[in-house]
């Protein structure tokens, strides 16, 4: 039985291949008496996903096994959760279980130590247990989907991943070690994700009409990646796609116990006895090369010599579907990995084509949806807009992450966007709390502009505004009007963690809103119309720009300030505070705070120097124009004589 079970439930009548489904794990839950009130998900219902936190403690009590914990269900069209270094940003675990989502996103390179994969032979737990999330559905990555992040090219024996001290290569042994230790739910595949990115003109130069015209000839695709502007070549994604086959094809035989490594462990010796055989005759090179060729692995059948490890079947796998800008290489990396019939999930990552527009990237996506089975569920990074996610949904994908309220509260930014029929209880009675200025409503006329889909709390206008954040809405932050407004724009600007824990809430309860009210839709076939009513209404998300709020400027900068004066001071405070100062800092914020103030002084010097040269340049020309008023008067003075 595969570790993982999506069914459908309702596919889309309309013109669009959206379907509404659940994501259940079924090995993870075989022994479990409650498991079965998890799985039966009523077709009509409209609500997040139901906790079972209540039957998994009680059978934790009872059996004392954390194995008996049932596992959430991730309905479909959802979310995993984003996470930063195993933990949901600004959520603790209690309001963390609030949420209606089934399942999380743990990034491999935020979490990996200097001394892993070695230190793995002691490590005593799953990664679901040491993150205390044994109810919920673990998807493991190599990557963090919520950004994008250019690193050196991969290699055919490591891929390059950013963590915290670094860009550090890792290679497959090594990423298998990390699996068999984790033991997560799911598990992406190891892939030679092509992170070069990619210009609209390249994606026009190299796209290929849907019938099937020729390729690109390979000096056409080498000048095509000449140029690091120009994005990566036909060759580059070609290889891209070869690599990644290979390596699922031996996670795959790793997960059922084969040697996935003896392929490559053959290849390695052929290369040392060839180095050692360079003198030898051509007839003895030879007969090594046959002998070589007799040891090699049989992807193909599973054959190896090798002794049997053991499997990690209970672990899902999800396959990412690559091809970078090029067409027919995306529907060979699909088509490929469809043919595994082992593969329990596909991934599709947007993030590598930033730079190309919106609608280049929906039609790449489209073309690899197109050519994988619809039996099986499909995963796209890149897209969490909330238009983005509807287009997407329209293409036939399954689920998301859900970064997107995690930007939102990092900007002081609270949600008020509703999709469909199912508004707020303020809608429905028609006593909506939402200003003029919220609505953008034009005075004196009929016409009204697109709602904000969102406000920023970090506005001087909401200091004073004693409301709820959203009208109706059942978050931690809304329900009962027990935190308005003005008390978060408050927090914000006393740099108060609660602030950002109340925005976190809301905002995961919207999206969370938001993906429920979709599958409501799919449901009672008012998709597709529910889709165009909400852009009407909301517009597109502006482009996140990086930029800050003049607010949060004002006090980072005194923070930063309040930083360098605790980093140099020298004892004048009590040594009781001082002991909790020093303690309560970690080693990366004394060096954040140290690198800040290097810089700082760096400035300083840079503004004195630029300063005294002016100064210095103003003399000299002050000097010069004496000299030469001297001179003058010495010229003139033998003639007036």
């Amino acid at each position: 039985m595969p570790p993982l079970t999506f069914s459908i439930i309702r596919q889309s009548t309309q013109r669009t291949a959206a379907r509404r489904g659940t994501l259940v794990m079924t090995q993870a839950t075989s022994a479990n008496a409650h498991a079965n009130t998890n799985v039966n998900i009523n077709a009509n219902a409209a609500t997040p996903a139901t906790t079972t936190s209540e039957s998994a403690n009680e059978n934790r009590n009872r059996n004392g096994h954390d194995k008996q914990l049932t596992k959430r269900v991730i309905e479909t069209p959802g979310c995993f959760m984003h996470t930063i270094k195993g933990t949901v940003p600004h959520l603790t675990p209690d309001t963390l279980r609030l949420q209606g989502f089934g399942g999380v996103h743990v990034s491999i390179e935020q979490l990996l130590q200097d001394h892993q994969p070695g230190g793995f032979d002691k490590w005593p737990f799953t990664l679901s247990k040491f993150l205390n999330l044994q109810d919920m559905i673990l998807l493991c990555d190599l990557r963090d989907p919520s950004r994008f992040v250019k690193v050196p090219v991969n290699s055919g024996r490591h891929v390059s991943i950013k963590t915290h001290k670094g860009i550090r290569q890792l290679t497959l042994e090594e990423y298998l070690k990390i699996i068999r230790a984790y033991q997560p739910d799911i598990v992406s595949t190891f892939a030679d994700q092509v992170t070069d990115g990619v210009e609209e003109s390249t994606v026009a130069a190299t796209w290929t009409t849907r019938s099937g015209s020729g390729s690109v000839s390979d000096s056409e695709s080498e000048a095509q990646g000449s140029s690091p502007s120009s994005g990566p070549g036909l060759k580059r994604v070609q290889r891209s796609v070869d690599r990644s086959l290979k390596w699922l094809d031996q996670i795959l035989l790793d997960r059922q116990g084969g040697d996935a490594l003896a392929q490559d462990r053959a290849l390695e010796e052929a290369k040392r006895r060839k180095m050692k055989q360079s003198s030898q005759s051509a007839e003895a090179r030879k007969s090594a090369s046959l002998a070589q060729d007799s040891q090699q692995l049989d992807l193909t059948t599973g054959k190896t010599t090798s002794t049997t490890r053991k499997s990690w079947t209970g672990v899902g796998v999800f396959a990412h579907v690559l091809g970078a800008h090029v067409e027919q290489e995306r529907v060979r990396s699909a088509q490929e990995t469809a043919r595994r019939e082992a593969v329990d999930g596909f991934i599709v990552d947007a993030n590598p084509l930033q730079g190309a527009s919106k609608e280049t990237i929906l039609s790449l996506l489209k073309v690899s949806i197109e050519h994988l089975p619809v039996e099986k569920p499909r995963m796209v990074y890149g897209l969490q807009t909330p238009e983005d996610v509807l287009r997407s949904i329209a293409l036939g994908v399954d689920l998301f992450d859900t970064s997107y309220p995690f930007h939102l509260t990092e900007d002081g930014k609270a949600s008020l966007y509703s999709f469909g029929s199912h508004k707020t209880a303020a809608s429905n009675t028609g006593t909506s709390f939402i200003t003029m200025s919220d609505n953008n409503s034009i005075l004196g006329g009929t016409t009204v502009a697109p709602k904000n889909r969102w406000i920023n709390l970090w506005d001087d206008e909401h200091a004073d505004k004693f409301i709820p954040i959203l009208e109706g809405c059942e978050c931690y932050a809304c329900k009962g009007g027990r935190h308005t407004r003005a008390y978060i724009n408050h927090l914000l600007k006393a740099h108060e963690m609660l602030a950002t824990v109340l925005l976190m809430s809301h905002n995961m309860y919207q999206y969370s809103t938001f993906f429920s009210n979709v599958r409501q839709s799919i449901q009672d076939g008012t998709f597709e119309q529910h889709s165009a009513e909400f852009t009407e209404q909301f517009g597109t998300e502006p482009e996140r720009t990086g930029e800050i709020h003049a607010a949060q400027a004002i006090v980072e900068a005194a923070l930063s300030k309040r930083n360098r004066l605790d980093g140099g001071s020298n004892g004048n405070n009590s040594s009781s505070h001082s002991e909790g100062e020093e303690g309560a800092r970690s080693k990366e914020e004394k060096a954040e705070a140290r690198r800040k103030v290097k810089e700082q002084e760096r400035r300083e010097r840079k503004e004195r120097n630029r300063m005294e040269g002016l100064q210095r340049k103003k003399e000299r020309q002050q000097q010069q124009q004496q000299m030469m008023a001297k001179d003058e008067l010495e010229v003139t003075m033998p003639r007036e004589s």
